[in-house]
């Protein structure tokens, strides 16, 4: 069974951090891994992002396992609309197409082979810096920055918890997502 992991904001700082300082794959890595937090997305629908997706309102979403639940639109704040701005800016190589926001150099859909090359790399980049700086890190994944996302909700009192995951009861969100360390309640008077 997998481990319930929880990534520190420090640890997500320090990966777009080393994602910014080598730019191109890295940076594309690392920008998707901080999407994927911010809208609490899973990793095929953060990987498969298209630029059709992004309005002036926000991003839609399409639900990753299920086709026919309808979308949801995360809107523009202004950590996301930086996000997804930096990610469009990436340089390419100059035959790439452009249908892919967090796509590879080429501008193709990451294989899962290739996105776990590229994570990789990155990961071992940030292991490298935080160890020189005596900081607490550990490897993640695109898949453990959805219940970052999740649990950072939940803990400000987010009501929209259930709408951003698509999920249609609480009950996932609480045995899968909810990485809280302490729950938090507020007495009744």
């Amino acid at each position: 069974m997998r481990e319930k992991r929880l990534v520190t904001a420090q640890e997500l700082d320090l990966a777009v951090e080393i994602g910014r300082k080598f730019g191109g794959a890295r940076l594309i890595v690392a920008l998707a891994l901080r999407t994927a937090w911010l809208c609490v997305r899973r990793s095929v629908e953060v990987r498969g992002l298209t630029r059709d997706a992004i309005s002036h309102d926000g991003i839609l979403w399409h639900d990753g396992k299920d086709s026919t639940k309808p979308a949801i639109l995360i809107e523009w704040s202004p950590a996301l609309q930086a996000t997804i701005t930096e990610a469009l800016q990436v340089k390419r190589h100059h035959v790439a197409g452009s249908m892919y926001v967090f796509g590879n150099m080429r501008g193709q859909r990451y294989t899962k082979g290739g996105w776990k090359a590229m994570l990789d790399d990155l990961m071992r980049e940030c292991e490298k810096a935080a160890a020189e700086r005596k900081l607490s890190f550990r490897k993640f994944s695109l898949q453990d920055c959805r219940p970052m996302g999740v649990s950072n909700k939940l803990e400000k009192g987010h009501q929209d918890v259930q709408d951003a995951t698509l999920h249609s009861d609480g009950n996932m969100i609480a045995k899968v997502y909810d990485r809280r360390s302490q729950k938090r309640a507020k007495p009744a008077a």
